[in-house]
């Protein structure tokens, strides 16, 4: 059986995997040795997604996260605390390839996750993504980040977002 956690892990890869399906990106779960470098998930894109797009096939990595915490608001963003590491890796400006962070907000109560029935599939509450690339370095063993309410992970915004790095747009953390 799974843990409470690696469900949690779980449905979160299933939410991007169904937001990216229905986006026509493809979403690749990653694999052992890319988890443990912060990847959870790889975004991929083989075609042209604009008239003025300059790249036709790339990717990006995603590190998801879930939490059943309720999400603190501040100025239209949620708050959300990051282990060092992890924010460390999504920070770096040395990378070639864009990295996302993706939070998915669960409901506190396990048994309303999910619903089902023969005409739909219910996943309760959603997720939004953040680019910490540029942040601030930091020595704390934790650091609270804050995800703009705007950032919700949609079939269209992930398709916008795509495209924006079709056109080799660098997201950089606005705190």
């Amino acid at each position: 059986m799974l843990t409470a956690q690696n469900i949690e892990s779980e449905l979160s890869y299933a939410y991007l995997h169904a937001i990216a399906s229905r986006a026509g990106v493809i979403c690749e779960g990653a694999g052992r040795h890319t988890d443990e470098a912060g990847v959870d998930a790889i975004l991929r894109i083989k075609g042209s997604l604009a008239e003025n797009s300059t790249l036709t096939q790339f990717t990006v990595e995603v590190q998801l996260k879930a939490t059943k915490q309720d999400p603190i608001e501040r100025d239209g963003k949620y708050s959300y605390s990051l282990k060092i590491k992890n924010y460390n890796e999504l920070r770096s400006t040395k990378t070639g390839v864009p990295q996302l962070l993706v939070v998915f907000y669960l409901p506190k109560d396990s048994s309303s996750w999910l619903d089902h029935s023969e005409e739909c599939l219910v996943s309760r509450r959603c997720a939004y993504w953040v680019s910490l690339r540029g942040a601030e370095g930091t020595d704390v063993h934790a650091k609270t980040i804050y995800v703009p309410r705007s950032n919700l992970l949609s079939a269209e915004s992930l398709l916008a977002l795509m495209t924006r790095f079709s056109k080799q747009e660098v997201l950089q953390y606005v705190e």
